[in-house]
């Protein structure tokens, strides 16, 4: 199953990040307190190079110490395009990016989608939990290098290294 799973994430590559970019509720950045409604932008290529290293770290069984081939990463754009809500934990651009990337990778998976039936329901519940794994592989990398996390008290990934140190 592991190879036909992987070929079949490649064969709908762009369903994937097609659906990741409108599924995704970015905040704009600099916004939070005129306009709390206002979306934010992450470029394409972000998404093109998550989709290539969730799959390269699934294709590898890598988990937490895989190399990031991405030529992208949220540094680029956060803060210019997009931006954290403060005080507010579901306002992170990375959980935002994770939660909506998993449900863009499982919409090919969904009954009217998947219309051959290639996948029974175990396969899929299989496949949900491996794509969680290496999006949470991908996406804590990004936290790792997040450099405005350290100028937001109010990440709670900051909060988190804090009380680990």
């Amino acid at each position: 199953m592991h190879s036909r799973f992987i070929s079949y994430l490649q064969d709908n590559r762009d369903q994937i990040i097609e659906n990741w970019l409108t599924e995704a509720e970015i905040p704009a950045a600099g916004t939070q307190e005129t306009d709390p409604s206002a979306m934010g932008v992450v470029p394409y290529a972000f998404f093109a190079n998550a989709f290539d290293s969730v799959t390269r770290i699934w294709q590898n069984e890598v988990s937490s110490q895989f190399e990031s081939h991405n030529t992208m990463h949220i540094n680029n754009f956060i803060g210019l395009t997009c931006d954290c809500k403060q005080h507010c934990f579901g306002g992170r651009v990375c959980m935002e990016l994770h939660e909506s990337g998993l449900e863009a990778f499982m919409s090919v998976f969904e009954e009217d989608w998947d219309t051959d039936h290639e996948f029974n329901q175990l396969d899929r519940e299989h496949c949900a939990a491996r794509i969680n794994h290496a999006l949470s592989g991908f996406f804590g990398r990004e936290i790792e290098l997040c450099k405005r996390k350290d100028f937001r008290p109010d990440c709670p990934f900051v909060a988190h290294q804090h009380l680990h140190n």
